[in-house]
């Protein structure tokens, strides 16, 4: 690789906007989207500033939230940026920019009430471009993250993160054969786990301690905690994943297992198969891949 093709590499890898993951599988920061917005009525309002940057910024009274907008330019840069939160605890903030060098947007959206929260963030420059989306719970501790970039030679590289529990992980992602893009597996629709259900209602409707769920055996974590499995059920999203990637569900116990811990602290256990091999998974329910767990260092 020429000295120029490694610097464009980790310029472009150096502009992936960075994840706030710290501490252990699920230890992290709650995202940004409060927005303080007393004493506004609403309005718009204009200036220069001293350095000629225009910024106009327009604020809303929704009757029940607030929304604020604000756009600067100079020459040929410009940014807008919009927040806002409504009383149902819902907020949200999005940001665009554009200079001669490059773009940029991000945007994040979430519920303070029930702690469901996702972004996505993309920009391009001539060295390349990037994408990243997530998705997570910060009541529940989980987060599953994917990151792609594309340098200017045409080299593409993917990256992918798991919280859930007090651990981190960053590992390879086995491409879903079948199901692609954002959500596609769900109609392009946005999923979340369900309160008070086991794995969120990934894996079926069985709520929290039920017992005529049938029972998958069990697997003790590294963290020395048991999770208990149960069978999942035909059309849950548990089911359209295992299908995609042709695994047969099977009792958690025996070992060389393909083992997927999906949300809400939950976990159910596979045959190994030509596509996926013995080993521990997450789930990422945005793109419906599993990823393989690597603890991070």
């Amino acid at each position: 690789m020429t000295t120029h093709r490694a610097a464009a590499i980790a310029v472009l890898l150096c502009s992936i906007p960075a994840l706030a993951l710290a501490g252990g599988r699920g230890g992290y920061s709650r995202p940004a989207g409060g927005f303080d917005f007393h004493g506004e009525s609403g309005g718009s309002h204009s200036s220069t500033g001293p350095a000629g940057t225009s910024r106009t910024t327009t604020a809303t009274n929704t009757g029940n939230g607030y929304n604020r907008t604000t756009t600067a330019t100079n020459g040929g840069y410009s940014r807008t940026s919009s927040g806002g939160a409504s009383s149902n605890g819902s907020y949200y903030h999005s940001s665009n920019g554009s200079s001669p060098y490059g773009s940029h947007s991000s945007s994040t959206n979430g519920n303070y009430n029930t702690g469901n929260y996702s972004h996505n963030g993309s920009g391009s420059n001539s060295y390349g471009s990037y994408h990243t989306s997530g998705s997570g719970n910060t009541y529940n501790h989980t987060y599953s993250g994917s990151g792609t970039a594309t340098n200017a030679y045409g080299q593409t590289y993917h990256s992918s993160t798991y919280a859930n529990n007090g651990y981190v992980y960053h590992g390879a992602v086995v491409t879903n054969p079948y199901y692609h893009g954002v959500w596609g597996w769900n109609g392009g629709v946005a999923w979340y786990p369900a309160p008070y259900y086991w794995g969120g209602g990934f894996w079926g409707a069985f709520a929290i301690g039920v017992t005529s769920a049938a029972v998958y055996g069990s697997i003790v974590a590294a963290n020395n905690v048991t999770y208990n499995s149960y069978q999942v059920t035909s059309e849950s999203p548990g089911a359209k994943l295992l299908s995609s990637y042709h695994l047969t569900q099977t009792q958690c116990g025996p070992p060389n297992l393909v083992v997927i811990y999906g949300p809400n602290n939950s976990v159910i256990c596979a045959y190994p198969n030509n596509l996926v091999s013995a080993g521990n998974y997450s789930v990422n329910a945005q793109t419906l891949t599993i990823t393989s767990e690597n603890p991070a260092p």
